[in-house]
């Protein structure tokens, strides 16, 4: 994933919320730590919140990838 990307919430046991219609990667890649695993996270811009959160790189889904 990098900026420009279109991501939504990886995890389908969620209700349908406004998260699932997407959102824009914004910033990123951060790279971390998860407890002891290496993880990388991004900053995703939520369309229909208009809000700004980080997000581990396992809890999104490509959408459609920025050329």
């Amino acid at each position: 994933m990098k900026v420009g990307d279109l991501v939504r919430w990886a995890q389908a046991t969620l209700p349908v919320t406004e998260e699932q219609r997407g959102g824009i990667i914004i910033d990123g890649p951060r790279e971390g730590f998860q407890g002891t695993q290496k993880c990388s996270s991004y900053a995703v811009h939520w369309f229909a919140h208009e809000e700004t959160m980080w997000h581990n790189d396992h809890n999104l889904e490509l959408v459609s990838e920025n050329r």
